[in-house]
């Protein structure tokens, strides 16, 4: 299976970094309230949903509910800008807790990286309208993360759904003064400075993609015979225990009378497969 990194973010410039750094094109069918941009390879979709948590969270299911051929496996990414109420400016960081201002809702991404490939980590709250008022904690302030992170979460696994912000404004640098050009340079800075931990994170989903995959011959399988949710999930595993032998362990035109006798005869097959090859491992000692 295929791998696909949607990304959400809520200002055309931010977007424009992304579309530069990965070649993206408009995407032809899109609704004209969420524009979005993919890459040839389709890797990378970006939808723009305007500002504000509503508008983040609407543009999110949008994106999840759109169909893909091939299928693919999707990790998700809210991206943009955000405040700080400490000397940030120009520094990107990965969220491990989105809160929102009048909500008692707390999310919390996990760590699923190496620390050497990753990024440094602060709290983010969403927040209803643009402010100077900073936490003087460190949490980065912003509009969209606290209504795109719950929706991400129902579409993929959260390890898989994550918030990158680059810090456009904090007491030393006003937010009245950033125009387009500046966040798409700092959108440009943070996809830099977050490329190996991107790759981490692309090399994750491929894993998690493999893993998810059909097996061979399952899809013919259970269009062809009744199983069980049970049943289909120990054919799942039996098709996978043969494929990492190297064996294909479903004879040919055999025909069964039900998906049960089915079962039963691949795990018979299974013991030979696995007989066979521990036979070989004690030859080659």
């Amino acid at each position: 299976m295929e791998v696909c990194i949607r990304w959400v973010v809520a200002l055309r410039p931010e977007a424009q970094a992304l579309i530069d750094r990965f070649g993206l094109v408009a995407k032809k069918d899109s609704a004209s309230a969420f524009p979005v941009w993919v890459s040839e390879d389709g890797i990378m979709e970006v939808i723009v949903s305007g500002p504000g948590r509503i508008l983040s969270a609407a543009a999110t299911g949008y994106l999840g509910g759109q169909t893909q051929e091939p299928q693919r496996y999707c990790g998700w990414i809210n991206f943009g800008i955000a405040g700080s109420g400490k000397s940030d400016y120009g520094r990107s960081f990965l969220g491990n807790r989105i809160s929102a201002v009048h909500s008692v809702n707390v999310f919390y991404p996990p760590l699923v990286f190496p620390k050497k490939r990753t990024l440094e980590r602060r709290g983010i709250q969403t927040v209803d309208a643009p402010t100077k008022d900073y936490p003087k904690d460190g949490t980065l302030v912003e509009m969209e993360a606290a209504g795109f992170y719950p929706v991400a979460s129902r579409l993929a696994s959260s390890e898989f759904c994550h918030v990158l912000k680059v810090v456009s404004d904090d007491p030393f640098n006003d937010m009245d003064s950033i125009n387009k050009s500046q966040v798409i340079d700092l959108c440009h800075t943070a996809l830099g400075e977050s490329s190996d931990w991107l790759d981490t994170f692309q090399d994750l989903l491929r894993k998690e993609a493999r893993h998810a995959s059909d097996p061979k011959g399952f899809a013919e399988l259970i269009s062809g015979y009744h199983f069980s949710v049970t049943q289909q999930l120990q054919l799942r595993r039996v098709l996978q225990q043969g494929q990492a032998l190297g064996k294909t362990i479903v004879p040919k035109s055999r025909v069964w009378k039900n998906g049960n006798d089915c079962l039963r005869d691949l795990r018979e097959e299974l013991k030979r497969a696995q007989s066979l090859a521990r036979d070989g491992d004690e030859h080659c000692v």
